[in-house]
């Protein structure tokens, strides 16, 4: 009976803990939107777009696609979802998800292969994560900066990177270059640093979308969105 009665206890506790993280999720999002603030979107070929009208009368302020995974993976719905948003005429982003199978080098070398970037868009992203099985911080730290540099010889625009808060402060905090912006990830506080894009949750509805998708919110004005781009 004790067994039972401390499960139950559990159970109520976790289940208060969810619902309080998804009010502060659905909080943030309806107070961003209220507020009239800059919010958009990342897809790739996990999300299916079923109606580009209805996701553009959403009126998100950018959308970012995948376009490549580590050094050989292309997502098969880049070249299409690209096209797509810049017909919408909305700032459309490039990322390219780290891996740490391959070195930063071979990895921009896929990215840049594929990626595009034209007069309108929003710089590229360097999708940096954690993994099950992580390489020590300066080999890290030694990959990270070759597909930065790689992407800024390229483009001569530095990639904005995105993480989680915590592989910022492990990997990134006393070694990003000045000109890096960063793109946050936490799910439950205003990310202590200097943040441009920031993902408040991963399970936002839009309509036009099949399922759930990210959503993240701009830290500036329309204005400092235009001078982001290309």
């Amino acid at each position: 009976m004790k067994i039972k009665f401390l499960k139950i206890i559990s159970l109520i506790l976790f289940t208060q803990s969810c619902t309080v993280i998804t009010n502060l999720h659905k909080e943030t999002t309806d107070r961003i939107k209220e507020q009239n603030k800059i919010w958009g979107v990342d897809i790739s070929h996990y999300q299916e777009i079923f109606d580009w009208d209805k996701l553009q009368k959403q009126k998100p302020g950018f959308i970012f696609v995948k376009a490549t995974e580590g050094s050989t993976i292309q997502d098969p719905k880049y070249t299409e979802y690209y096209k797509m948003v810049r017909k919408l005429k909305i700032p459309v982003g490039s990322y390219h998800f780290f891996t740490y199978k391959s070195s930063g080098k071979e990895q921009a070398k896929n990215f840049l292969a594929i990626v595009r970037y034209q007069h309108g868009d929003l710089p590229m992203v360097l999708d940096a994560e954690f993994a099950k099985v992580m390489p020590n911080r300066k080999q890290i730290k030694k990959d990270l900066f070759e597909f930065m540099t790689a992407v800024y010889g390229r483009t001569g625009r530095s990639p904005i990177i995105y993480c989680d808060y915590k592989y910022y402060l492990l990997y990134l905090k006393d070694n990003l270059p000045m000109q890096c912006r960063l793109w946050i990830v936490d799910y439950n506080h205003n990310p202590n640093c200097d943040w441009t894009f920031w993902q408040t949750t991963e399970k936002f509805r839009v309509a036009g979308i099949k399922g759930y998708v990210d959503f993240n919110m701009f830290y500036g004005t329309k204005k400092d969105l235009k001078n982001l781009l290309f």
